[in-house]
């Protein structure tokens, strides 16, 4: 009596689909994790730019606060801006007379994306420091057409640009990066202060 063969492995069709669907499975995997890499690595970018772009707001915000009215140059009134601010700080009263510090400026170099501070421009005893060099040629949502693209009554706003009104400075910021992937990534922020002297 002759026994029926039975088989008791796989069949070479019944592989090569096992290994068709786990290549998909990894393909899949690869691809998913890949995603999820560069959405950490746009967030990473993000969150860093937005608190580079929170200090140095507070930075010139205090920097402006402690100076005249008078002594804010140029003098960029509604519906006007500036991507540079000339000022003068009090030091104190002496005598019954206010005493100025050396003049400052805080600006943009436009071509280099370079927020600076500086004292003394000029002078021989000029001293200039780099903040930052991320800053964006235009202010979010702004386009180099000449119209008013982001509806605050501004063209072409630059990525730093002051505005003011009555004694209030108005600061706003867009900085900008390319992260990892070759996603544009902006930040902006905007902050107002009333100078105090």
């Amino acid at each position: 009596m002759r026994r029926a063969c039975t088989s008791s492995g796989f069949s070479l069709v019944e592989a090569v689909i096992a290994l068709a669907l786990i290549g998909l499975v990894v393909t899949k995997l690869t691809v998913v994790m890949g995603d999820a890499q560069e959405a950490h690595q746009h967030e990473t970018t993000a969150m860093a730019l937005e608190d580079q772009a929170m200090e140095l707001i507070d930075k010139i915000a205090y920097a402006i606060v402690g100076s005249s009215r008078d002594s804010l140059d140029p003098n960029p009134a509604v519906p006007f801006f500036s991507p540079r601010m000339r000022y003068a700080i009090s030091l104190g009263v002496e005598d019954g007379q206010v005493v100025w510090g050396d003049p400052e400026e805080i600006g943009l170099v436009e071509e280099q994306g370079e927020l600076y501070w500086g004292q003394n421009l000029g002078l021989e005893s000029e001293r200039r420091v780099v903040w930052a060099n991320t800053v964006s040629q235009l202010l979010e949502d702004e386009l180099p057409n000449g119209e008013d693209d982001n509806g605050n009554e501004l063209a072409d706003e630059l990525g730093l640009c002051f505005v003011l009104e009555g004694s209030k400075v108005t600061i706003r910021l867009t900085l900008e990066r390319v992260d990892e992937a070759g996603d544009r990534i902006q930040v902006r922020r905007e902050t107002e202060v009333t100078v105090r002297n």
